[in-house]
C-alpha cells in the first residue's frame, strides 16, 4: 500500500515535463530574444523554429521510451548504445547542467522577489543571491519529505506557472489599444526645439528729446 502512495501519477508525470519545457526563463528570456532579433519577422521564427527543435526532441524521447523501457535515465541508453564511460561522462554532464539550472532560475525568481522583500536593500546583489540560496535549500528540504510532498508542490508551482502565462497571454488580446504611440510621441517632444525667449520690447522715445 506504501508502494502506491509514492508512486507518481499521470498528472504529476505531465506536470513534470511541462515545468522542463516551459522554465522560469520565460518571463526574462522574450525581451532579450526580441531585442536582439530586431524585426517581428525573425522573433517569431526563431520561436516557431525552437518550438520544432523541442518536437523532434519529445518524439525522441518517446521512440526511446518505446523502445528500451527500462529506469536508469540517460546512464542506461547510453551504456547500452555506446559505452559505460560515455554514459557516466554525459551522466556527469547533465548533473552539473541541471545543478546550474536550477542556480539560474533561483536567481531570477530572486531578481523578482528582490523589489518585494527588499526594496530599499544596500547590497541588492548579495541579499539576491541569499534569498536563492534559501529557495534552493527550501525545496532541497521539501523533497526530502518524500516523493508524494514533493509532487503536490511541484504540481502547484507548475499551475501557478501556467496561470501566469495565461494572465500575460489573455491581456495581450483584454487590453484597450493605445490612441497613439507614446513612443513615437515621447521622442517627438524630445526632439521638438525648446521655444526661444521673448525679447523685451524697447520703449517708445519720450517727446521731451
Amino acid at each position: 500500500m506504501s508502494g502506491e502512495r509514492d508512486q507518481l501519477r499521470l498528472f504529476d508525470l505531465t506536470m513534470i515535463v511541462v515545468s522542463l519545457v516551459i522554465g522560469m526563463g520565460i518571463f526574462r528570456t522574450p525581451v532579450n530574444a526580441a531585442a536582439g532579433a530586431g524585426t517581428e519577422a525573425i522573433f517569431f521564427a526563431a520561436w516557431i523554429a525552437a518550438g520544432v527543435v523541442a518536437l523532434c526532441g519529445a518524439l525522441t524521447y518517446a521512440e526511446i521510451g518505446s523502445r528500451y523501457p527500462i529506469t536508469g535515465g540517460y546512464f542506461r541508453i547510453f551504456a547500452y548504445a555506446y559505452h559505460p564511460s560515455i554514459a557516466f561522462s554525459i551522466t556527469s554532464i547533465i548533473l552539473v547542467s541541471n545543478a546550474a539550472s536550477a542556480a539560474g532560475v533561483a536567481l531570477i525568481g530572486a531578481e523578482y522577489l528582490l523589489p518585494v522583500l527588499a526594496p530599499g536593500a544596500a547590497d541588492p546583489h548579495a541579499l539576491k543571491v541569499a534569498i536563492a540560496g534559501a529557495a534552493l535549500c527550501a525545496f532541497f528540504a521539501l523533497n526530502l519529505l518524500g516523493l508524494r510532498t514533493g509532487a503536490r508542490a511541484q504540481n502547484l508551482l507548475t499551475l501557478i506557472k501556467l496561470g501566469l502565462l495565461a494572465a500575460l497571454i489573455a491581456a495581450l488580446f483584454l487590453a484597450a489599444p493605445l490612441s497613439a504611440d507614446p513612443l513615437s510621441a515621447a521622442t517627438r517632444s524630445q526632439r521638438r526645439p525648446p521655444p526661444r525667449p521673448s525679447r523685451p520690447r524697447r520703449s517708445a522715445p519720450s517727446a521731451s528729446r
